[in-house]
């Protein structure tokens, strides 16, 4: 079993370093961003002296740089999943090009993540402080479209690009749908499905567009055949910068939500719960109601202690302490 278990962590570190191309100067960042084409890039920039945490630069021990430590195996989890975003890492600690570089990029403190796209800084994070672990996650999801163990968001978001995608988007109607938990299938009338289209920009996206994201990503999954999602990017496109005109949002996040072809109601923000109100608000006046959710079934007290008997003797023979 330990056998198995290094040869599941070289594999993976092997995937990591595979994933991961490491820079040292601005003509090899100008290279990557070209190579990239379409994918997201996701630029760490980082020191082994230096971990910056939202108060102060710490510098030396081992455990004062913790936080960069297990902020950089955060990374290297979503660099082994996210097949279509690509890695660059750019250390610049005794590189005088990787710092000259650092400087041309206005990055000051460690470590900053900057996110691109087409060749262009789209949003950057800064530092390994509270919630960092979640923000560059959100990051990656957010303008990567790439989520926990490899999914796409594009298998429940669909990307509106314009008018004619809009229309298209309406005048779809979502089959029923098995989800997981589920007592029955998801089966809703065509008229009755909610149609909701988030719309957000890329550029110096405000903080809530991504904050709000990975809850747009589990409502459509846990929503399927009910609720049809899309999202458009405002400033993706002239087209794309058209029809967030067209709809009348000037503020984003925005969501705007559609009935049988027509706009039935909108909500402007990145409150999570109160999107998921708006959602349920329309499917209780509609009366659509979801399947309940499979009970659990329940263990015999027999069948539990023999479980429990069988924990203690495995960590008994482990050499550990057991809980059980």
């Amino acid at each position: 079993m330990a056998d198995a278990g290094a040869e599941r962590r070289a594999s993976e570190t092997a995937r990591v370093l595979e994933r991961t191309k490491e820079i040292s100067n601005s003509a090899e960042l100008d290279a990557a961003l070209a190579l990239a084409g379409d994918d997201l890039v996701m630029l760490a920039i980082e020191s082994d002296e230096e971990c910056y945490a939202g108060e102060s630069a710490w510098s030396g021990s081992d455990a004062k740089m913790a936080s960069c430590k297990q902020l950089s195996a955060s990374l290297a989890r979503i660099a082994r999943e996210a097949e279509d975003v690509t890695f660059l890492q750019l250390d610049v600690v005794g590189h005088e090009d990787a710092r000259a570089l650092a400087k041309e990029l206005g990055v000051h403190q460690f470590p900053t993540y900057q996110y691109y796209k087409h060749g262009e800084l789209m949003w950057e994070h800064v530092g390994a402080g509270a919630g960092s672990h979640e923000k560059i996650a959100e990051g990656v999801l957010y303008y990567g479209n790439t989520g926990a163990g490899g999914m796409k968001t594009t298998e429940y978001i669909q990307e509106v690009q314009s008018a004619a995608d809009l229309e298209g988007f309406l005048a779809s109607c979502a089959p029923e749908q098995d989800v997981a938990g589920l007592v029955a299938p998801i089966s809703v009338p065509c008229e009755k499905q909610l149609a909701v289209v988030d719309v957000s920009i890329e550029k110096n996206a405000p903080a809530g567009c991504m904050h709000i994201f990975p809850a747009i990503v589990s409502l459509a999954k846990n929503t399927a055949g009910a609720t049809r999602w899309a999202r458009l990017i405002g400033d993706a496109s002239e087209d794309a910068a058209a029809l967030m005109k067209s709809m009348k949002v000037t503020e984003v996040p925005t969501f705007v939500f559609y009935a049988d072809g027509k706009e039935v109601d909108r909500y402007s923000g990145s409150d999570r719960m109160a999107l998921m109100n708006k959602v349920l608000q329309f499917q209780r006046a509609n009366g659509v109601k979801l399947p309940e959710r499979a009970t659990r079934k329940r263990m015999s007290t027999a069948e539990a202690k023999e479980i429990a008997r069988a924990a203690r003797e495995r960590e008994k023979a482990a050499g550990r302490r057991s809980g059980w």
